[in-house]
């Protein structure tokens, strides 16, 4: 190996020396991949990677490949360098080992070689000198000579082809499971006829690209006549409405609409391929506009569209930007005649013509199913088997990857069965399991063995909402009622709560017992199981998908902050399925089959396939979907058809897979990565000033960066900590799940599990705070959410943040040299004048200091020091502030304030156990109980919402004179939750505040009757009890909880 890899390099230094004389040089590697007689070749910014032991380097190579990496090394400071990683090196044709090697500054020609050996792989390669510690080779130090490649050009036509077989949805029609790779599907058009316009449907299915150049749904209708009963039947389904919006526009209404368009995003992908000309006279309201905008994963989660707003704060946001929207995109466009439409044929045709392939869609309460079927490419998958938890000492999920975090102790018993080598979940009535959301699909199994004699939730997805538009809940628990029942439910803010209960009469649930248990949901349809046999006709839940995106425990119900009803008792082998099983196959699973064996497919065998006819045909036939294809996307397609014949294997490529998201999500519309999208931090005006230009974190690198813990909450959890950004980070729901583990892997990152002393932390805390003639790390950042910043400084993330979010390696350089990391940074560069030893060591203390940072007491300064900065910043979690507050009710002298994010803030009162006042604007300015001698009451100043009297609202039976007594708080998400008892009984208050009404959730352990006194000029609305005038009495329970909304008039 190494006399060929010596005779490789020296051909390659002979022939680049001359070539670099002669031809154009572009960033990045040419790298070589080979298995076999299989060969590709790829330009990549670096050689780095990590693979598990099944994945390879390209989905046509085997995981068991060689590579050579060939280019151009910029050196831009001479000196001595020396090389680390598990690869041959050659520099101008001579290999390099561990010793230092002298270079000059300039272009050096280098090669790289890799064999694969059994096992997992890794490469990182990474060099050093005396002026820069040790750190991944940049893709900036990378380049190579542009040449002519027939191999180059080959593998680049088979990659797009696989990309664009993925956004065309072609694996909807033509199996191809096995090549694990997802498959783009259309929109949920369940209720598009309430949404949409019938002339805009109509010349939607004319011509798709005529609206949007960049559209990927196909021709599928051959003539006029079909196009009008498709859209006749289209338009028969609405099965909600939205009401018409009167509201006049003003014109400061489309100026805030615009800027925000402008500012967070939205214009970074609407060009001119994704323009939104006709938008305005697509919708029949604004209202449908506006709930996609809130959420667009409600019905297109396969979508490109994000979200940018929180619908829960930032609702008169949303209705901004929709009807700047909507206004400035009412361009006619081409009229088709609709009228004549057969609804009743179109709904044939809508199953016959392929539509049903790629949109989910009911109608009459049933999911639509296709009847056409195209050949298939590839093997089955198997059965949809999309989750599987055995328990088995462990919370992994062995088929979706989707990993559970146990949330208390973390406990074991027996499983069903004695002989099983596997175990069983214990709940203890205080444990849970969170795992990662996802959105519950239309027809979908949920199967599990359970045993309790308590009872309790077995699984729940939940979007809290207060019964605001958008909320969601969906549960499965045992005995809710505290009787033997199963109980299955849906909740969403406009069909109301649809539960299936059923009590069987032949078993008891609640016995101490395994039992076997499933609910089968075919579209609304829903059958309850229990123990293999079907109980009770079928219920009703609600119709199409749902988008339940926030909380998905297991053990738990988490509609509120704070999960309840929790299991007490074991469960096992929970699946969830993405398909409706059959009666025999629930039968199968209760009977003892596992849900893997279940899974796997029976296989036939498959043809070879032509990859110039059909879909691909210059001239596509009338009864094929016309995708009116370039010749160069054909070509592609051909390419990368001809590379997955029977015969052929695709193996998991994650680098492969990563540059195909950064596509398909447009990721470097707004951040720099590689050589792409390269943004200056710093700009100069027409006066000569230097301007320092807002851009949103770079990502080249950023798995060697950032943990991977913090990237699933930037993209599944949409944690964020740049709030000061106009640009906002979009949130893609689960289409992007893959990210937070590919990241690392392109970027060849080690697993980062440090853990130093706590005690080293001591001594970084000073750091981090005021010291005498010495700059503190406070003076710029946020520490714990706590702002202390002057006005002028340049923003930067909270720093208590850091230990969770940056890596240790990579901290500790930019620690070393942040301007190195990120040129035009205005971070500083700290302890220089010390010795490597001794800076070494104070950076190692800081690194501590922020990863227990949740156990060492603040820094110095942070709370002490006054400044004339002294108004409480809210971002992205509340902030309490407790002071004697002066509000519009008078003076409360033991407030507790509360600055929700959005601007939204509300003073309880401790004192009476109430809230009092509500108000949007700027949090608590804190100058007069710090500055000075401090102590002084603060101001709750801001717009007005709602000013409440102080008679306590709240009576537990017929007492009219309640006694009261607060217990404090505790806090869920740095929510608060306000305890306090009402004659003896428990209470728990959350009190939301929105752009439309103030919700407050009380939870109350009362033996008799609740009611709720009201105040006559507000009007209030809950779910639960019944109203008399401002007065709710919610019947008594051992638990009552129930919500009460206040509409704000603003």
């Amino acid at each position: 190996m190494y006399r060929s890899f010596l005779i490789l390099s020296l051909v390659c230094w002979m022939w680049t020396a001359k070539a670099t004389h002669a031809q154009e040089t572009a960033t990045g590697l040419l790298a070589e991949i080979s298995s076999g007689d299989q060969k590709v070749q790829l330009l990549v910014p670096t050689p780095n990677f990590d693979l598990a032991v099944d994945e390879s380097l390209h989905s046509t190579i085997s995981p068991k490949f060689k590579a050579t990496w060939t280019g151009l090394l910029r050196i831009r400071r001479g000196g001595d360098y020396t090389f680390v990683g598990d690869a041959e090196l050659a520099i101008d044709g001579k290999p390099i080992g561990k010793e230092a090697v002298a270079l000059t500054a300039g272009d050096h020609q280098v090669v790289i070689a890799y064999e694969r050996k059994e096992g997992n792989a890794r490469l990182q390669l990474r060099w050093n000198t005396d002026f820069f510690a040790e750190e991944p080779i940049p893709s900036s130090a990378f380049a190579h000579v542009v040449k002519p490649s027939e191999t180059l050009s080959l593998t680049q036509r088979i990659d797009q082809g696989r990309l664009l077989f993925a956004e065309l949805g072609c694996g909807n029609c033509h199996e191809s499971g096995s090549w694990d790779l997802v498959t783009r599907r259309g929109p949920d058009l369940s209720n598009v006829g309430g949404r949409v316009n019938t002339g805009w449907l109509a010349g939607w299915l004319e011509n798709p690209r005529h609206h949007r150049k960049s559209a990927v749904m196909p021709q599928t209708l051959k003539n006029v006549q079909e196009r009008k009963d498709v859209t006749a039947f289209l338009t028969t389904l609405a099965p909600v409405t939205y009401p018409f919006d009167s509201a006049p526009v003003t014109e400061a209404m489309l100026e805030k609409g615009k800027e925000l368009f402008d500012t967070v995003g939205c214009a970074k992908c609407h060009d001119k391929n994704n323009n939104l000309a006709g938008v305005g006279l697509k919708y029949r309201s604004l209202e449908p506009l506006v709930d996609f905008i809130s959420n667009p994963h409600e019905t297109d989660p396969h979508g490109r569209m994000p979200q940018l707003f929180k619908p829960e704060t930032e609702a008169h946001l949303i209705r901004q930007v929709a009807t700047y929207v909507s206004h400035q995109n009412m361009q006619p466009f081409e009229q088709q005649d609709h009228v004549g439409g057969d609804a009743t044929q179109g709904a044939q045709l809508f199953s016959s013509a392929g539509c049903a392939n790629c949109h989910s869609t009911t109608a009459g309460g049933r999911l639509i199913a296709s009847t056409v079927k195209a050949p298939a490419f590839a093997f089955s998958k198997g059965m949809a088997l999309r989750h599987f938890w055995t328990f088995d000492d462990h919370v992994k999920d062995l088929a979706g990857n989707n990993h559970g975090k146990v949330v208390g102790v973390q406990k074991y018993g027996k499983p069903v069965k004695d002989a099983d080598d596997g175990r069983s979940f214990r709940f203890d009535g205080n444990n849970y399991i969170e795992l990662t959301h996802f959105h519950r699909p239309d027809q979908m199994t949920i199967s599990a063995w359970i045993k309790t004699d308590k009872g309790g939730e077995v699984i729940s997805w939940a979007r809290p909402g207060g019964g605001r538009r958008g909320s969601r809940e969906l549960r499965i628990n045992i005995g809710q009622d505290g009787k033997n029942s199963i109980c299955y439910g849906e909740y969403n803010s406009d069909g109301g709560w649809r539960p299936v209960i059923q009590r069987p009469s032949d078993v008891q649930l609640i016995d101490n017992k395994w039992h076997h248990v499933a609910v089968v949901r075919d579209g609304p349809a829903i059958q309850i199981y229990v123990d293999g046999k079907a109980k009770g006709r079928p219920g009703v839940a609600q119709p199409g998908a749902g988008d339940y995106t926030d909380r998905l425990l297991i053990g738990a119900l988490g509609l509120g902050r704070n999960p309840n009803n929790r299991f007490r008792g074991s469960i096992d082998d929970l699946s969830l399925w993405e398909m409706a099983l059959s009666s025999q196959q629930i039968a199968e699973l209760a009977g003892g089959v596992s849900p893997l064996d279940m899974a796997e497919p029976v296989q036939e065998d498959l043809d070879q396939f032509s990859v110039d006819q059909g879909c691909l045909a210059k001239s596509v036939a009338d009864n094929v979907p016309n995708f009116e294809l370039s010749d160069d996307h054909r070509s592609a397609l051909q390419a990368f058809l001809q590379t997955v014949q029977p015969g052929s294997s695709s193996f998991e490529a994650p680098l492969a897979d990563l540059e195909m998201k950064i596509q398909q999500f447009r990721c470097v519309a707004c951040h720099e990565l590689d050589d792409k999208n390269k943004q200056a931090a710093v700009r100069v005006d027409d006066e000569g000033r230097t301007i320092r230009v807002e851009r949103p974190p770079i990502l080249t690198a950023v798995g060697d960066k950032l943990t991977n813990d913090w990237l699933k909450s930037v993209l599944l959890d949409r944690k964020r900590n740049r709030p000061w950004l106009k640009l906002r980070m979009p949130h893609f729901g689960e289409s992007v799940s893959a990210l937070p583990e590919l990241f690392p892997k392109a970027a060849g990152a080690a697993s980062d599990d440090s853990n130093p002393p706590q005690e080293l932390g001591h001594a970084g805390i000073k750091t981090i705070g005021v010291q005498r003639g010495q700059v503190a790390c406070i003076a710029c950042h946020n520490y714990r959410g706590i702002n202390r910043q002057k006005d002028g400084v340049v923003p930067a993330p909270d720093l208590a943040e850091a230990g969770g979010t940056v890596r240790r390696n990579w901290f500790r350089r930019w620690m070393w040299n942040p301007v190195r990391l990120q040129p035009g940074t205005s971070m500083p560069q700290f302890f220089v004048e010390l010795s490597k030893e001794e800076r070494t060591k104070r950076i190692d203390e800081l690194w501590a200091a922020l990863k227990h940072q949740s156990r060492l007491p603040l820094p110095d300064g942070l709370i002490k020091q006054q400044t004339e900065g002294t108004r409480i910043v809210v971002k992205d979690q509340p902030v309490i502030f407790r002071m004697a507050t002066k509000t519009p009710v008078g003076q409360i002298d033991r407030a507790i304030n509360v600055g929700l994010p959005g601007g939204w803030n509300f003073t309880f009162d401790a004192a009476s156990s109430q809230l009092r006042y509500a108000w949007k604007g700027n949090f608590i300015d804190a100058g007069p109980a710090w500055n000075g001698r401090g102590g002084n009451p603060v101001n709750a100043a801001g717009d007005s919402l709602v000013q409440l009297s102080n008679r306590f609202p709240i009576r537990i039976g017929n007492n009219e004179e309640p006694e009261v007594r607060f217990r404090g708080y505790r806090l869920v998400k740095k929510h608060p939750i306000f305890r306090y008892e009402v004659d003896g009984k428990s209470i728990e208050q959350r009190v939301d505040l929105t752009g439309e009404q103030l919700t407050q959730t009380f939870t109350v352990k009362p033996g008799a009757d609740v009611r709720y006194l009201g105040d006559s000029k507000f009007r209030y609305t809950s779910e639960e009890g019944e109203w008399k005038n401002s007065e709710l009495t919610v019947r008594r329970a051992d638990v009552v909880r129930f919500t009460v909304n206040l509409r704000l008039s603003r």
